[in-house]
This record gives C-alpha cells, structure tokens and sequence, in this order.
C-alpha cells in the first residue's frame, strides 16, 4: 500500500514536470501509453496471453497516441 502512495507521489512530480515543458493537448495524451505498458508488463511477468484482439486494440491505441499528438 505504501509503495503505491509512494508511486502516485513521484508520478504526480513527473506530471508537473512534463506540464512545464509541453502543452496540456501534447503531453496528456501520452497517458494512453500506460496501457502498453501495462500490457507488456502483465505478458512478461504474469505469462498472460497475448491474442489478436489485444493487439489491434494496443495497435489502434498507438495510433491515437500519434495522431491527437500530431494534430494530425
């Protein structure tokens, strides 16, 4: 419990870092990556499976990142 408040409090310094240098529509939607992340954690120490399904969704996701990033 205590390394989760720990981990919310230096994730909450590195936002406001990033909020200092970049504008709010660039960097928040970087928070999308999370589920990337989350996703290639879980494969890797959890032995989850990796479908088709998950991939095109992280896929799609990816290319959003780039997009609202981009302005595109």
């Amino acid at each position: 419990m205590f390394s989760g408040f720990f981990s919310a409090f230096i994730a909450s310094f590195f936002w406001m870092a990033a909020m200092t240098k970049f504008e709010l529509s660039y960097a928040y939607p970087f928070m999308s990556a999370s589920f990337v992340l989350v996703f290639l954690i879980s494969v890797i120490l959890f032995q989850e499976s990796i479908t088709m399904y998950k991939v095109i969704g992280l896929g799609l996701i990816i290319i959003g990142i780039f997009v609202s990033s981009r302005g595109l």
